[in-house]
């Protein structure tokens, strides 16, 4: 599967989204989300996220485009029909998994990033490094990974 915006670079069997993403993917927002999406939900896709991330896109009441200008409402039921039906795997993540991911979100408000989403997303970027697959997010949310890069921490990214 080739995502348009991310140049030829095929899509991976399996990926782990942010809560940016997932909300973009949940609603279908934009054609590369929407191809997510029906992926996911026809198997041809996995999908990883931790649990922290899928509260973060429960409560979040934009798609975070500067560009958008559609009246957006919490996911709600919307969101776990999704989770339910693409098979969405959250996996408990390990004690030590967390504490990666907390020292990440540390080191985020030291530099004075910080908020449930940039916690979120350090969540995301531990499961997406442990697990070496892409990580999917969205471009304005780039600050969020700040402190990731500059612990020396790779993770592949694509944006939606």
């Amino acid at each position: 599967m080739t995502i348009s915006g991310n140049s030829a670079r095929p899509l991976a069997e399996s990926a782990v989204v942010d809560p940016f993403a997932l909300y973009r993917i949940v609603e279908a927002h934009t054609p590369d989300a929407a191809a997510i999406r029906s992926a996911a939900l026809n198997g041809a896709l996995k999908l990883f996220s931790p649990v922290v991330a899928i509260a973060v896109a429960g409560s979040m009441r934009s798609c975070w485009d500067d560009e958008c200008r559609q009246r957006h409402a919490f996911l709600g039921s919307k969101l776990s029909a999704f989770c339910e039906r693409a098979g969405l795997e959250i996996g408990a993540a390990d004690p030590e998994a967390a504490v990666t991911a907390g020292r990440l979100y540390a080191a985020s408000t030291t530099m004075r990033i910080e908020g449930p989403e940039v916690l979120a997303a350090c969540h995301a970027a531990q499961v997406a490094s442990e697990r070496d697959i892409e990580l999917l997010t969205v471009s304005r949310a780039a600050y969020c990974y700040r402190a990731i890069h500059s612990a020396g921490i790779q993770v592949a990214m694509r944006t939606l």
